[in-house]
């Protein structure tokens, strides 16, 4: 048996995008104040710790079952470093208009995966995963406009809520799924399966 630690990564996105869309909706046009970036700078930079050291687990030993670790691992590597990176950026005041747009990017890469896990109808609910994919590539593509139209702050902001509440669904759904006996209840350690 496989050890699936998803949830801790999906309820880890559900509150990075939860962050975010808090940020932009909080966010004047012309700027913020220094004291409120590095407060959220303190809680972005932890989100992408515990998503990119989940997500190189996954993407370098591949412990979940075939496509599932492209669908999970990548994005969680790929979003966690920009977080890590974007974290001290973000304090320190710099522009992000490059970091926006290599979210951006991703953010394509998450409506290509919202495509592909509708296709081949991937995890228990792919119309939830999908939606919850889509929203945040769609915020994603939005972001790096955040800056020039209120307007395009707003709607990012408002579909990286919709993604949080979907990946938070998504993840406390998989805590009540996988403690369950009939899933990872009855797990034990290798080296206790002997003494059974």
């Amino acid at each position: 048996m496989y050890i699936n630690y998803l949830t801790l990564p999906l309820v880890t996105a559900a509150a990075a995008l939860a962050l975010g869309a808090w940020y932009l909706f909080g966010t004047p046009a012309a700027g913020d104040s220094q004291a409120r970036r590095r407060s959220f700078a303190w809680a972005f930079g932890a989100c992408g710790l515990i998503l990119l050291i989940t997500g190189l687990h996954v993407v370098l030993t591949w412990p979940l079952p075939g496509g599932y670790n492209i669908l999970f691992g990548e994005p969680l590597v790929y979003f966690g470093t920009l977080l890590v990176i974007g974290a001290p950026a973000l304090s320190l005041g710099e522009r992000l208009g490059p970091l926006l747009l290599l979210g951006a990017l991703g953010g394509i890469t998450n409506l290509v995966l919202a495509l592909a896990i509708a296709r081949h109808g991937m995890t228990q609910n792919p119309a939830l995963a999908a939606a919850m994919y889509g929203a945040s590539g769609l915020g994603l593509l939005i972001a790096p406009a955040m800056d020039r139209s209120a307007l395009a702050r707003h709607a990012a902001g408002a579909l990286l809520a919709a993604s949080a509440a979907l990946f938070a669904l998504f993840g406390y759904v998989a805590y009540v799924k996988h403690t369950g006996l009939d899933a990872f209840g009855k797990w034990v350690p290798l080296e206790m399966r002997s003494w059974r």
